[in-house]
Parts: C-alpha cells; sequence; structure tokens
C-alpha cells in the first residue's frame, strides 16, 4: 500500500502511534487529511526511519605512563595540599586520564605538575 494510517503505521514500523503523532507534531512526518483520518505516505515512513550510516570512532586511550612516571591520587593531595573532592573534579575538568592499578589509582605526574604549575 502506498498511503497507511497511523494504525497501519504503528503496526509495520513497531512504533506507538503516540510517536506517530509526536513525529507528525513535529514536523518529521507529512500527513493528509480525508475527514478525520490521518494518513502518510508509506515512503515518506521509510525514508524518515532509514538509520544514517555512522561510524563512532573510540577515541585514544592513552597508556598506562609506568608507576614511575606517576602519582598515586593520596601523593597528590599531600603534595599540592587538596582535598580528594577539589582533586578528583580537576581531574575531570580537565580530562586527565587515571589509572586504576591494584587498590592504587595513578595520575601522570606530568598532567599534574602541569596543573599545578609544578617544576
Amino acid at each position: 500500500m502506498e498511503f497507511l494510517n497511523v494504525d497501519q503505521a504503528a503496526l509495520l514500523f513497531g512504533i506507538s502511534r503516540r510517536t506517530i503523532y509526536r513525529l507528525i507534531n513535529r514536523g518529521c512526518l507529512n500527513i493528509a487529511k480525508f475527514g478525520n483520518r490521518t494518513v502518510l505516505k508509506r515512503a515518506d515512513m521509510e525514508s524518515f526511519f532509514i538509520a544514517p550510516i555512522t561510524t563512532e570512532i573510540d577515541p585514544p586511550v592513552q597508556e598506562f605512563p609506568g608507576i614511575e612516571s606517576c602519582y598515586t591520587i593520596t601523593e597528590v593531595q599531600q603534595r599540592f595540599n587538596v582535598s580528594s573532592a577539589a582533586l578528583y573534579n580537576l581531574i575531570q575538568q580537565f580530562g586527565i586520564a587515571k589509572y586504576a592499578i591494584g587498590r592504587f589509582t595513578y595520575v601522570s605526574k606530568k598532567d599534574i605538575n602541569l596543573l599545578f604549575n609544578a617544576a
């Protein structure tokens, strides 16, 4: 069938009638009215639901630089006199990589020294 009513379209595409009406109200789907009946063009529905092919590229994972090149979280707190909450906020805000090895969490000395302007 070239044209579908809302019930047929919902059944065919596996979505609720409410979703179809929501798409109509947003202007995503064109409709025609015949009295009280709302009909949709099947080709319009099919083109709307074709998912664009996208390839998501994961950001590169930073390699662990080695324990000798890292501070533990506790070392950073003691060395720079910062609370754990403030430190975690800074780490998150500046996108500094954390490495959980065993029971310790490490951060790169280079990143932390840049963050706190330490030599």
